[in-house]
């Protein structure tokens, strides 16, 4: 069933940035301002807020200890609401100065933990893509929300845009971005699926497959079949195919995102796992959750 958030030609109506006021997350939050701006798309800035009551549950019989955990939390509400009070004041104030007009925003804290309270706004605000940032204050904190986005990749069902501190987007112009493929049959559907999403963007994209050597020239055929393909069924679409072959893949794709200037890291929730053959766990996660550039997993 279509996402009733997407139109029929893809565009997007509604963006849910989750956040923790970091830089990650305001970063985050003008990338959604950008995609809002090409979409019309109405933005809910999302903050979930650790709830002691929780823990005080646990103690039934303690009167004062519960008291006390009230009391704490009343404060930690009243401090989150006020910091995204501030959060979202510097969001349309950047909005103003982009002359990103008309754009809706609306907030909402919420106490719990973050991933379950994720889980539960998609189903209710209904967004058509999440923006993210994938690091948050400190290092502790930082590995939580990385974590957390992490989670929502594999649960959320709905494009996730991951963006970095670093991460920078072209306002305008076309944009080059990297798309991984094995020539699986997929590929053929989720390339349309991904100029549909991004219908709002002029882009290029530059489709890499990922070798060690070995059956060069079988890939390189199946590299051509796929350019064919899409030159025929998408007249309009820029595409060019390349084949990356380094004993260090690892510094291969990075060489070659900086060579032609990849813009965005597009893959499918399937194709991640492209990542995750080739490099040990750990190079992986570099690749997808610490590069500048922004990742974008879509279905």
């Amino acid at each position: 069933m279509e996402n009733n958030n997407q139109s029929k030609k893809g565009s997007i109506d509604r963006i849910l940035v989750p956040i923790d006021f970091s830089d990650y997350s305001l970063n985050a939050c003008f990338f959604a301002l950008h995609l809002s701006a090409r979409t019309d798309a109405e933005i809910l800035l999302f903050h979930v807020f650790f709830n002691p009551m929780v823990d005080a549950m646990a103690f039934p019989d303690a009167f004062t200890y519960q008291s006390n955990m009230a009391d704490i939390f009343k404060d930690l509400e009243q401090n989150a609401e006020k910091q995204m009070k501030k959060f979202s004041k510097k969001i349309k104030r950047y909005a103003g100065l982009k002359n990103l007009k008309d754009i809706k925003i609306t907030t909402e804290v919420k106490a719990g933990q973050p991933g379950e309270e994720i889980d539960n706004i998609i189903k209710s605000f209904g967004p058509g893509i999440i923006v993210i940032g994938t690091r948050g204050h400190g290092e502790q904190s930082g590995e939580t929300l990385g974590s957390v986005a992490a989670r929502v990749i594999d649960t959320a069902g709905i494009p996730v845009l991951l963006v970095t501190r670093d991460a920078r987007l072209k306002e305008k112009g076309e944009i080059k971005l990297l798309y991984a493929t094995d020539f699986d049959e997929s590929d053929y559907q989720s390339i349309d699926s991904l100029t549909k999403i991004l219908s709002g963007y002029s882009i290029r994209i530059e489709c890499v497959h990922f070798s060690t050597g070995a059956n060069s020239k079988n890939n390189s055929g199946k590299m051509a079949e796929m350019k064919t393909h899409f030159l025929k069924t998408h007249k309009k679409l820029s595409l060019e195919c390349h084949i990356i072959e380094s004993k260090n893949l690892l510094q291969g794709v990075n060489d070659f995102i900086e060579a032609n200037d990849i813009e965005l890291i597009a893959l499918t929730h399937k194709k991640r796992n492209i990542f995750y053959r080739l490099f040990n766990p750990s190079l992986a996660k570099k690749l997808l959750f610490q590069t500048k550039r922004p990742v974008f997993v879509f279905n």
